[in-house]
Protein backbone atom coordinates (compact mmCIF):
# COMPACT_ATOMS: atom_id res chain seq x y z
CA UNK A 1 0.00 0.00 0.00
CA UNK A 2 1.23 3.47 -0.79
CA UNK A 3 2.10 5.49 2.31
CA UNK A 4 1.66 9.23 2.66
CA UNK A 5 3.49 11.73 4.79
CA UNK A 6 0.62 12.90 6.94
CA UNK A 7 -1.13 10.57 9.37
CA UNK A 8 -4.54 12.16 9.13
CA UNK A 9 -4.37 11.75 5.37
CA UNK A 10 -3.10 8.16 5.17
CA UNK A 11 -4.41 5.75 2.47
CA UNK A 12 -6.33 4.82 0.05
CA UNK A 13 -6.73 4.69 -3.77
CA UNK A 14 -4.84 1.42 -3.84
CA UNK A 15 -5.79 -1.00 -1.09
CA UNK A 16 -4.73 -4.49 -0.21
CA UNK A 17 -7.92 -6.29 0.60
CA UNK A 18 -7.86 -8.80 3.37
CA UNK A 19 -11.44 -9.88 3.75
CA UNK A 20 -10.35 -11.66 6.82
CA UNK A 21 -13.38 -11.33 9.02
CA UNK A 22 -16.08 -13.79 9.94
CA UNK A 23 -18.26 -10.69 9.96
CA UNK A 24 -18.53 -11.08 6.20
CA UNK A 25 -17.07 -14.53 5.63
CA UNK A 26 -15.29 -13.76 2.36
CA UNK A 27 -12.06 -14.83 0.75
CA UNK A 28 -9.14 -12.42 0.37
CA UNK A 29 -8.92 -10.39 -2.79
CA UNK A 30 -5.98 -8.75 -4.52
CA UNK A 31 -4.95 -5.15 -4.85
CA UNK A 32 -7.37 -3.02 -6.88
CA UNK A 33 -8.14 0.54 -7.80
CA UNK A 34 -11.49 1.96 -6.75
CA UNK A 35 -13.22 1.45 -10.11
CA UNK A 36 -12.59 -2.30 -9.86
CA UNK A 37 -12.79 -2.55 -6.08
CA UNK A 38 -16.29 -1.09 -5.83
CA UNK A 39 -17.75 -2.57 -9.00
CA UNK A 40 -19.22 -5.81 -7.70
CA UNK A 41 -20.79 -7.02 -4.48
CA UNK A 42 -18.04 -9.42 -3.42
CA UNK A 43 -15.11 -7.04 -3.67
CA UNK A 44 -17.10 -4.21 -2.09
CA UNK A 45 -18.12 -6.42 0.80
CA UNK A 46 -14.52 -7.55 1.16
CA UNK A 47 -13.43 -3.94 1.42
CA UNK A 48 -16.20 -3.24 3.94
CA UNK A 49 -15.00 -6.20 6.01
CA UNK A 50 -11.50 -4.76 6.01
CA UNK A 51 -12.92 -1.39 7.08
CA UNK A 52 -14.52 -3.02 10.12
CA UNK A 53 -11.13 -4.52 10.93
CA UNK A 54 -9.54 -1.09 10.62
CA UNK A 55 -12.13 0.18 13.10
CA UNK A 56 -11.10 -2.59 15.48
CA UNK A 57 -7.49 -1.40 15.22
CA UNK A 58 -8.73 2.06 16.18
CA UNK A 59 -11.02 1.05 19.04
CA UNK A 60 -9.18 -1.95 20.51
CA UNK A 61 -5.55 -2.18 21.62
CA UNK A 62 -4.14 0.90 23.35
CA UNK A 63 -7.21 2.94 22.44
CA UNK A 64 -9.37 0.50 24.41
CA UNK A 65 -7.13 0.30 27.50
CA UNK A 66 -6.60 4.08 27.56
CA UNK A 67 -9.91 4.82 29.31
CA UNK A 68 -9.18 2.47 32.22
CA UNK A 69 -5.45 3.19 32.54
CA UNK A 70 -6.18 6.92 32.90
CA UNK A 71 -9.54 6.44 34.62
CA UNK A 72 -8.22 5.05 37.93
CA UNK A 73 -9.31 1.50 37.16
CA UNK A 74 -6.00 -0.26 36.50
CA UNK A 75 -2.31 0.37 37.08
CA UNK A 76 0.08 1.23 34.27
CA UNK A 77 3.80 1.66 33.80
CA UNK A 78 3.03 4.65 31.57
CA UNK A 79 2.75 7.40 34.15
CA UNK A 80 3.08 10.11 31.51
CA UNK A 81 -0.28 8.99 30.16
CA UNK A 82 -1.82 8.84 33.63
CA UNK A 83 -0.57 12.32 34.57
CA UNK A 84 -1.29 14.01 31.25
CA UNK A 85 2.43 14.52 30.69
CA UNK A 86 2.55 13.11 27.16
CA UNK A 87 4.96 14.98 24.90
CA UNK A 88 3.21 15.91 21.63
CA UNK A 89 6.47 15.01 19.85
CA UNK A 90 6.46 11.45 21.23
CA UNK A 91 5.54 9.31 18.24
CA UNK A 92 4.58 6.38 20.49
CA UNK A 93 1.14 7.97 20.90
CA UNK A 94 0.59 9.07 17.30
CA UNK A 95 -1.39 5.94 16.36
CA UNK A 96 -4.19 6.98 18.74
CA UNK A 97 -4.78 9.83 16.27
CA UNK A 98 -3.70 8.36 12.95
CA UNK A 99 -5.42 4.97 13.07
CA UNK A 100 -8.98 6.32 13.47
CA UNK A 101 -8.35 8.78 10.65
CA UNK A 102 -7.10 6.00 8.38
CA UNK A 103 -10.30 4.09 9.23
CA UNK A 104 -12.45 7.13 8.48
CA UNK A 105 -10.74 7.60 5.13
CA UNK A 106 -11.41 3.99 4.21
CA UNK A 107 -15.08 4.43 5.16
CA UNK A 108 -15.16 7.57 3.04
CA UNK A 109 -14.14 5.56 -0.02
CA UNK A 110 -17.37 3.58 0.30
CA UNK A 111 -19.54 6.56 1.23
CA UNK A 112 -18.36 8.85 -1.55
CA UNK A 113 -17.37 6.47 -4.33
CA UNK A 114 -19.57 3.37 -4.21
CA UNK A 115 -22.53 4.82 -6.12
CA UNK A 116 -20.14 6.03 -8.81
CA UNK A 117 -18.66 2.63 -9.64
CA UNK A 118 -21.02 -0.11 -8.38
CA UNK A 119 -23.10 -2.16 -10.81
CA UNK A 120 -24.95 -4.33 -8.27
CA UNK A 121 -28.25 -3.94 -6.42
CA UNK A 122 -28.84 -0.31 -5.40
CA UNK A 123 -30.55 -1.27 -2.15
CA UNK A 124 -27.52 -3.29 -1.10
CA UNK A 125 -25.26 -0.39 -2.06
CA UNK A 126 -27.18 1.85 0.33
CA UNK A 127 -26.82 -0.70 3.12
CA UNK A 128 -23.05 -0.83 2.62
CA UNK A 129 -22.91 2.98 2.65
CA UNK A 130 -24.95 3.00 5.87
CA UNK A 131 -22.47 0.59 7.47
CA UNK A 132 -19.61 2.84 6.38
CA UNK A 133 -21.37 5.84 7.93
CA UNK A 134 -21.65 3.91 11.20
CA UNK A 135 -17.91 3.23 11.04
CA UNK A 136 -17.11 6.85 10.16
CA UNK A 137 -19.24 8.08 13.07
CA UNK A 138 -17.54 5.65 15.43
CA UNK A 139 -14.10 6.79 14.27
CA UNK A 140 -14.89 10.47 14.70
CA UNK A 141 -16.29 9.80 18.19
CA UNK A 142 -13.14 7.93 19.25
CA UNK A 143 -11.10 10.95 18.25
CA UNK A 144 -13.42 13.61 19.67
CA UNK A 145 -13.66 12.14 23.15
CA UNK A 146 -9.87 11.83 23.33
CA UNK A 147 -8.71 15.06 21.65
CA UNK A 148 -11.67 17.46 21.73
CA UNK A 149 -10.97 20.37 24.09
CA UNK A 150 -13.98 20.30 26.42
CA UNK A 151 -15.86 17.87 24.19
CA UNK A 152 -17.05 15.97 27.27
CA UNK A 153 -17.60 19.11 29.37
CA UNK A 154 -20.38 20.78 27.41
CA UNK A 155 -18.10 23.28 25.67
CA UNK A 156 -19.57 23.18 22.16
CA UNK A 157 -17.59 26.10 20.73
CA UNK A 158 -14.16 24.78 21.77
CA UNK A 159 -11.82 23.06 19.33
CA UNK A 160 -12.81 19.52 18.47
CA UNK A 161 -11.08 17.61 15.69
CA UNK A 162 -10.91 18.03 11.90
CA UNK A 163 -13.93 16.40 10.29
CA UNK A 164 -12.90 14.26 7.33
CA UNK A 165 -15.78 13.58 4.93
CA UNK A 166 -13.98 12.96 1.63
CA UNK A 167 -11.62 10.17 0.60
CA UNK A 168 -8.31 10.79 -1.14
CA UNK A 169 -5.29 8.77 -2.16
CA UNK A 170 -2.42 11.12 -1.50
CA UNK A 171 -1.35 14.21 0.34
CA UNK A 172 -0.48 17.45 -1.42
CA UNK A 173 -1.43 19.98 1.26
CA UNK A 174 -4.77 20.94 -0.25
CA UNK A 175 -6.58 18.58 2.12
CA UNK A 176 -5.33 20.35 5.26
CA UNK A 177 -8.20 21.26 7.56
CA UNK A 178 -8.41 23.18 10.79
CA UNK A 179 -10.17 21.68 13.78
CA UNK A 180 -13.95 21.84 13.69
CA UNK A 181 -15.75 22.84 16.86
CA UNK A 182 -17.01 20.18 19.22
CA UNK A 183 -20.58 21.06 18.23
CA UNK A 184 -19.84 20.65 14.54
CA UNK A 185 -18.28 17.22 15.08
CA UNK A 186 -21.15 16.01 17.26
CA UNK A 187 -23.63 17.22 14.65
CA UNK A 188 -21.89 15.31 11.88
CA UNK A 189 -21.58 12.14 13.94
CA UNK A 190 -25.29 12.17 14.68
CA UNK A 191 -26.10 12.96 11.06
CA UNK A 192 -24.14 9.90 9.96
CA UNK A 193 -25.83 7.73 12.58
CA UNK A 194 -29.35 8.96 11.81
CA UNK A 195 -28.81 8.29 8.11
CA UNK A 196 -27.44 4.85 8.94
CA UNK A 197 -30.36 4.03 11.25
CA UNK A 198 -32.81 4.77 8.43
CA UNK A 199 -31.23 2.12 6.20
CA UNK A 200 -29.65 -0.55 8.38
CA UNK A 201 -31.50 -3.81 9.13
CA UNK A 202 -32.79 -4.60 12.60
CA UNK A 203 -31.75 -8.25 12.37
CA UNK A 204 -29.09 -10.20 10.55
CA UNK A 205 -28.90 -13.86 9.62
CA UNK A 206 -26.94 -15.28 12.57
CA UNK A 207 -25.72 -14.21 16.03
CA UNK A 208 -22.19 -13.40 14.86
CA UNK A 209 -23.38 -11.15 12.05
CA UNK A 210 -26.02 -9.61 14.33
CA UNK A 211 -23.38 -8.57 16.85
CA UNK A 212 -20.50 -7.68 14.55
CA UNK A 213 -22.05 -5.72 11.70
CA UNK A 214 -23.87 -2.45 12.07
CA UNK A 215 -27.61 -2.72 12.72
CA UNK A 216 -30.31 -0.21 13.61
CA UNK A 217 -29.77 -1.16 17.24
CA UNK A 218 -26.01 -0.66 17.14
CA UNK A 219 -26.26 2.72 15.42
CA UNK A 220 -29.02 3.87 17.77
CA UNK A 221 -27.08 2.74 20.84
CA UNK A 222 -23.99 4.57 19.61
CA UNK A 223 -26.10 7.69 19.08
CA UNK A 224 -27.29 7.42 22.70
CA UNK A 225 -23.64 7.36 23.82
CA UNK A 226 -22.87 10.38 21.64
CA UNK A 227 -25.73 12.39 23.14
CA UNK A 228 -24.69 11.41 26.67
CA UNK A 229 -21.18 12.71 25.95
CA UNK A 230 -22.67 15.85 24.41
CA UNK A 231 -24.89 16.26 27.50
CA UNK A 232 -28.04 16.32 25.43
CA UNK A 233 -29.88 14.12 27.86
CA UNK A 234 -33.31 14.23 26.28
CA UNK A 235 -31.92 12.85 23.01
CA UNK A 236 -29.74 10.34 24.87
CA UNK A 237 -32.83 8.99 26.61
CA UNK A 238 -34.78 8.88 23.36
CA UNK A 239 -32.12 6.92 21.48
CA UNK A 240 -31.49 4.53 24.37
CA UNK A 241 -35.18 3.85 24.83
CA UNK A 242 -35.52 3.09 21.12
CA UNK A 243 -32.95 0.31 21.58
CA UNK A 244 -34.70 -1.04 24.66
CA UNK A 245 -38.14 -0.88 23.04
CA UNK A 246 -37.00 -3.08 20.14
CA UNK A 247 -36.45 -5.95 22.62
CA UNK A 248 -33.73 -7.51 20.48
CA UNK A 249 -31.17 -7.75 23.27
CA UNK A 250 -31.27 -9.49 26.65
CA UNK A 251 -29.09 -9.66 29.75
CA UNK A 252 -27.15 -12.85 30.24
CA UNK A 253 -28.10 -14.69 33.45
CA UNK A 254 -24.80 -14.09 35.28
CA UNK A 255 -21.42 -12.38 35.10
CA UNK A 256 -19.68 -15.74 34.54
CA UNK A 257 -22.09 -16.68 31.76
CA UNK A 258 -21.42 -13.41 29.97
CA UNK A 259 -17.65 -13.69 30.35
CA UNK A 260 -16.62 -17.38 30.06
CA UNK A 261 -13.02 -18.43 30.68
CA UNK A 262 -11.22 -18.59 27.32
CA UNK A 263 -7.83 -19.42 28.82
CA UNK A 264 -7.40 -22.54 26.69
CA UNK A 265 -7.18 -20.22 23.73
CA UNK A 266 -9.04 -22.30 21.18
CA UNK A 267 -12.23 -22.13 19.22
CA UNK A 268 -14.63 -19.44 18.17
CA UNK A 269 -16.43 -17.83 21.07
CA UNK A 270 -20.16 -17.06 20.87
CA UNK A 271 -21.52 -13.53 20.88
CA UNK A 272 -24.47 -13.40 23.23
CA UNK A 273 -27.74 -11.54 22.86
CA UNK A 274 -26.42 -8.98 25.36
CA UNK A 275 -23.95 -7.72 22.75
CA UNK A 276 -25.21 -4.82 20.66
CA UNK A 277 -21.95 -4.40 18.75
CA UNK A 278 -18.60 -6.16 19.01
CA UNK A 279 -15.52 -7.12 17.07
CA UNK A 280 -15.72 -10.92 16.55
CA UNK A 281 -11.99 -11.41 16.93
CA UNK A 282 -12.17 -15.13 17.72
CA UNK A 283 -13.83 -15.65 14.34
CA UNK A 284 -11.05 -13.87 12.46
CA UNK A 285 -8.01 -15.55 11.00
CA UNK A 286 -5.08 -15.31 13.44
CA UNK A 287 -2.80 -14.21 10.60
CA UNK A 288 -4.61 -10.87 10.59
CA UNK A 289 -3.47 -9.99 14.10
CA UNK A 290 -5.14 -9.81 17.51
CA UNK A 291 -7.07 -7.25 19.49
CA UNK A 292 -4.02 -5.94 21.35
CA UNK A 293 -5.72 -5.75 24.75
CA UNK A 294 -3.20 -7.29 27.14
CA UNK A 295 -5.30 -7.91 30.23
CA UNK A 296 -4.83 -11.67 29.91
CA UNK A 297 -1.07 -11.16 30.32
CA UNK A 298 -1.55 -9.50 33.70
CA UNK A 299 0.07 -6.23 32.64
CA UNK A 300 -2.73 -4.05 34.04
CA UNK A 301 -3.90 -4.81 37.57
CA UNK A 302 -6.99 -3.34 39.25
CA UNK A 303 -6.19 -0.49 41.63
CA UNK A 304 -7.21 -0.73 45.31
CA UNK A 305 -9.35 2.41 45.07
CA UNK A 306 -11.28 0.86 42.21
CA UNK A 307 -11.78 -2.49 43.92
CA UNK A 308 -13.19 -0.69 46.97
CA UNK A 309 -16.25 0.48 45.01
CA UNK A 310 -17.70 -3.06 44.99
CA UNK A 311 -19.77 -4.61 47.75
CA UNK A 312 -18.43 -7.81 49.29
CA UNK A 313 -20.60 -10.30 47.38
CA UNK A 314 -20.81 -8.49 44.05
CA UNK A 315 -19.88 -11.16 41.50
CA UNK A 316 -18.16 -8.60 39.31
CA UNK A 317 -15.67 -8.45 42.19
CA UNK A 318 -15.70 -11.99 43.57
CA UNK A 319 -15.51 -13.50 40.07
CA UNK A 320 -13.40 -10.75 38.51
CA UNK A 321 -10.55 -13.19 38.06
CA UNK A 322 -10.61 -16.79 36.86
CA UNK A 323 -9.05 -19.69 38.74
CA UNK A 324 -5.80 -18.95 36.90
CA UNK A 325 -5.97 -15.27 37.97
CA UNK A 326 -6.82 -13.84 34.59
CA UNK A 327 -9.17 -10.89 34.45
CA UNK A 328 -12.37 -12.53 33.25
CA UNK A 329 -13.33 -10.12 30.46
CA UNK A 330 -10.12 -10.95 28.54
CA UNK A 331 -8.66 -14.39 29.09
CA UNK A 332 -7.55 -15.76 25.70
CA UNK A 333 -3.71 -15.98 25.73
CA UNK A 334 -3.72 -15.45 21.97
CA UNK A 335 -5.55 -12.12 22.49
CA UNK A 336 -8.40 -13.42 20.35
CA UNK A 337 -11.36 -12.74 22.66
CA UNK A 338 -14.31 -11.06 21.03
CA UNK A 339 -14.25 -7.36 21.93
CA UNK A 340 -17.59 -6.00 23.12
CA UNK A 341 -17.96 -2.33 22.21
CA UNK A 342 -21.64 -1.80 23.08
CA UNK A 343 -23.52 -3.97 25.56
CA UNK A 344 -27.11 -3.83 26.72
CA UNK A 345 -26.24 -2.71 30.30
CA UNK A 346 -24.57 0.42 28.91
CA UNK A 347 -27.74 1.28 27.01
CA UNK A 348 -29.90 0.58 30.08
CA UNK A 349 -27.78 2.77 32.33
CA UNK A 350 -27.63 5.51 29.70
CA UNK A 351 -31.43 5.53 29.56
CA UNK A 352 -31.63 5.52 33.37
CA UNK A 353 -29.16 8.39 33.79
CA UNK A 354 -30.55 10.52 30.98
CA UNK A 355 -34.14 10.14 32.20
CA UNK A 356 -33.10 11.00 35.76
CA UNK A 357 -31.37 14.15 34.53
CA UNK A 358 -34.38 15.23 32.47
CA UNK A 359 -37.32 13.98 34.54
CA UNK A 360 -35.88 13.69 38.03
CA UNK A 361 -36.37 10.64 40.22
CA UNK A 362 -38.56 8.23 38.29
CA UNK A 363 -39.57 4.60 38.48
CA UNK A 364 -38.18 3.63 35.06
CA UNK A 365 -34.66 4.79 35.91
CA UNK A 366 -34.79 3.00 39.24
CA UNK A 367 -36.02 -0.20 37.58
CA UNK A 368 -33.22 -0.14 35.00
CA UNK A 369 -30.67 0.40 37.76
CA UNK A 370 -32.10 -2.51 39.75
CA UNK A 371 -31.95 -4.86 36.76
CA UNK A 372 -28.27 -4.24 36.07
CA UNK A 373 -27.42 -4.32 39.79
CA UNK A 374 -29.32 -7.56 40.45
CA UNK A 375 -27.50 -9.43 37.69
CA UNK A 376 -24.33 -9.18 39.79
CA UNK A 377 -26.01 -11.25 42.54
CA UNK A 378 -26.91 -14.73 41.35
CA UNK A 379 -25.20 -16.60 44.22
CA UNK A 380 -26.36 -14.44 47.12
CA UNK A 381 -29.40 -12.20 47.57
CA UNK A 382 -29.09 -8.71 46.13
CA UNK A 383 -28.32 -6.37 49.04
CA UNK A 384 -31.00 -3.88 48.11
CA UNK A 385 -33.88 -3.40 45.74
CA UNK A 386 -34.17 0.33 45.22
CA UNK A 387 -37.42 2.28 45.07
CA UNK A 388 -38.05 5.90 44.17
CA UNK A 389 -38.35 6.60 47.90
CA UNK A 390 -34.63 5.86 48.32
CA UNK A 391 -33.67 8.99 46.37
CA UNK A 392 -34.61 12.44 47.60
CA UNK A 393 -32.93 14.27 44.70
CA UNK A 394 -32.21 13.44 41.10
CA UNK A 395 -28.49 13.85 41.74
CA UNK A 396 -28.58 11.05 44.31
CA UNK A 397 -30.10 8.77 41.70
CA UNK A 398 -27.63 9.88 39.01
CA UNK A 399 -24.69 9.27 41.36
CA UNK A 400 -25.94 5.75 42.09
CA UNK A 401 -26.36 5.05 38.37
CA UNK A 402 -22.83 6.34 37.66
CA UNK A 403 -21.47 4.04 40.36
CA UNK A 404 -23.25 1.09 38.78
CA UNK A 405 -21.92 2.10 35.39
CA UNK A 406 -18.36 2.16 36.71
CA UNK A 407 -18.78 -1.27 38.27
CA UNK A 408 -20.45 -2.82 35.24
CA UNK A 409 -18.31 -1.32 32.46
CA UNK A 410 -14.90 -1.62 34.15
CA UNK A 411 -12.16 -2.94 31.83
CA UNK A 412 -14.20 -1.82 28.82
CA UNK A 413 -12.60 1.60 28.33
CA UNK A 414 -15.30 3.93 29.70
CA UNK A 415 -13.96 5.18 33.05
CA UNK A 416 -11.97 8.26 31.93
CA UNK A 417 -14.72 9.58 29.68
CA UNK A 418 -17.56 8.96 32.14
CA UNK A 419 -15.61 10.74 34.87
CA UNK A 420 -14.91 13.82 32.75
CA UNK A 421 -18.46 14.17 31.43
CA UNK A 422 -19.90 13.91 34.97
CA UNK A 423 -17.56 16.54 36.43
CA UNK A 424 -15.18 14.18 38.21
CA UNK A 425 -11.39 13.93 38.04
CA UNK A 426 -10.51 10.77 36.08
CA UNK A 427 -7.55 10.00 38.35
CA UNK A 428 -5.90 11.93 41.19
CA UNK A 429 -2.84 12.81 39.10
CA UNK A 430 -4.52 14.21 35.99
CA UNK A 431 -4.97 18.02 35.99
CA UNK A 432 -8.07 19.52 34.43
CA UNK A 433 -6.13 21.27 31.66
CA UNK A 434 -4.91 17.86 30.45
CA UNK A 435 -8.28 16.14 30.09
CA UNK A 436 -7.82 16.27 26.31
CA UNK A 437 -4.83 14.48 24.82
CA UNK A 438 -2.20 16.51 22.92
CA UNK A 439 -2.50 16.67 19.15
CA UNK A 440 0.57 14.93 17.67
CA UNK A 441 3.14 17.60 16.83
CA UNK A 442 3.56 16.02 13.41
CA UNK A 443 0.01 17.08 12.52
CA UNK A 444 0.66 20.66 13.56
CA UNK A 445 3.94 20.79 11.64
CA UNK A 446 2.68 19.25 8.41
CA UNK A 447 -0.30 21.64 8.30
CA UNK A 448 1.94 24.65 9.08
CA UNK A 449 -0.01 25.32 12.25
CA UNK A 450 -3.49 25.11 10.72
CA UNK A 451 -4.21 22.36 13.23
CA UNK A 452 -3.80 24.02 16.64
CA UNK A 453 -2.53 22.32 19.79
CA UNK A 454 -4.79 21.77 22.82
CA UNK A 455 -4.36 24.54 25.42
CA UNK A 456 -2.90 22.32 28.12
CA UNK A 457 0.08 21.47 25.96
CA UNK A 458 0.96 24.86 24.47
CA UNK A 459 4.48 25.81 25.54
Amino acid sequence: MKRYSCYIYAALLLVTLGACSRQLDLKPEGTMVEADLLKNKQTTESFLADTYLQLMKSAAGNGFIFGDVTGNIVSSFDQALVKGAVDPRDANYDALWSTPYATINQANVIITQLSKYADFDATLQQQFIAEAKFIRAFGHLLLLRMYGDGALQNKPNNMGIPLMLQSFDGYDGSQNKARNTNAEVYTQILKDLDEAIAVLPEKRTDPVAQASRATKGAATALAARVCLYQQDYAKAAAYANMVLAAQLYSLQPSFETLWPDNAKGSGKYPLSSEIVFAFPESWNNKSYGNHGIYYSYGYYQPLPDFLAIYEAQDERRTDMFTATQQMRKFTDPRLMDNVAMIRLPEVMLTAAEAMALTAGVNATSVDLLNRVYARAYTKTPVPRVYTVADFTTKQQLVDRILLERKRELAFEGFARFDAIRSGQQPNPLLPANKYAMPIPQREIDITSGLIVQNPGYVQ
